[in-house]
């Protein structure tokens, strides 16, 4: 299947392909019925729906079309927390594959988090979110300029076969911006020169750096058995998640805190749970 066909397909399970009236045939036989709006979907269903689409992508391989998804997503939604944390998504799932891609993504993400209203006033949990976004967005960030500094030690360790005592050397040799070697704070990653050789003067031919794990764009723990809509009235819903060393699930509800995670928010579709540096979105699996 060519890639124009599977971006395609992409549009045509995300819900962004519309076709002209003088596709549909009109049956003059037929009385016309009463028009029936549906009522418009909410940015969080449309966000866990879309969300979920992109996670049976992912599962399948098919990384390349998620990535279509959660793009189309963010820009299309009209209310925060719902852009960030799709636009968080989409970075999330670009680091390895399109690494330019997700640094533009964090970019955006802390200048919307710096001036999006919402973000500024004191809407429900918007501290939490502010609080959670910003601190992914900076270690998504940080696994960027990790990476782009072990690429370029390894462009340095081919041109001189070793390794420089420190990272400044990378910049000043113009093998990569000053800006990388350090993290998001300003602080300098932890790098450590080792496997030292005299012959004749010292050398470096290994090296230890801060390590920073990869954030999956979907968790398969804490996991979500299912939501319930509480009333009518309130549109509230509680989640049914299950946690590591707990045989049975627990029942929640948003601005709950579950083994470390703040229950941020809560829809037919799924969950939000976070951390200081994490964003995690629950779906029901499959």
């Amino acid at each position: 299947m060519s890639a124009g066909t599977n971006i395609r397909r992409v549009l045509l399970v995300a819900g962004c392909f519309t076709f002209p009236l003088s596709l549909v045939r009109a049956d003059t036989n037929t009385p016309a019925s009463p028009a029936v709006t549906a009522p418009a979907a909410s940015d969080a269903d449309r966000f866990f729906t879309q969300y979920a689409r992109a996670v049976q992508f992912v599962r399948q391989n098919g990384r390349r079309e998620a990535s279509v998804i959660m793009d189309l997503l963010w820009r299309s939604l009209g209310s925060s927390p719902w852009i960030e944390i799709a636009l968080l998504k989409h970075a999330e799932l670009n680091e390895i594959s399109n690494a330019q891609v997700a640094r533009e993504d964090y970019d955006v993400l802390r200048k919307r988090i710096e001036n999006a209203p919402y973000f500024q006033g004191t809407a429900d949990r918007a501290a939490v979110f502010r609080a959670a976004l910003l601190g992914s967005a900076m270690r998504g960030t940080d696994r960027i300029r990790i990476q782009r500094i072990r690429d370029a030690l390894g462009v340095y360790n081919t041109h001189f076969h070793q390794y420089p005592e420190s990272l400044a050397k990378l910049a000043i040799f113009n093998y990569i911006d000053m800006e990388d070697i350090h993290n998001s704070e300003g602080r300098l990653f932890h790098y450590t020169p080792t496997g030292q050789q005299f012959t004749p003067a010292i050398s470096y031919h290994t090296y230890v750096i801060e390590p920073l794990a990869p954030e999956p764009f979907f968790v398969a723990s804490p996991k979500l058995e299912g939501t319930a809509q509480l009333d009518d009235q309130t549109k509230k819903y509680a989640a049914l998640i299950r946690v590591p060393g707990r045989m049975d699930p627990h029942r929640v509800f948003e601005d709950q805190t579950l083994e470390g995670y703040f229950v941020a928010a809560v829809a037919a579709g799924g969950a939000i749970v976070c951390t200081p540096e994490h964003v995690l979105v629950l779906v029901p699996a499959e």
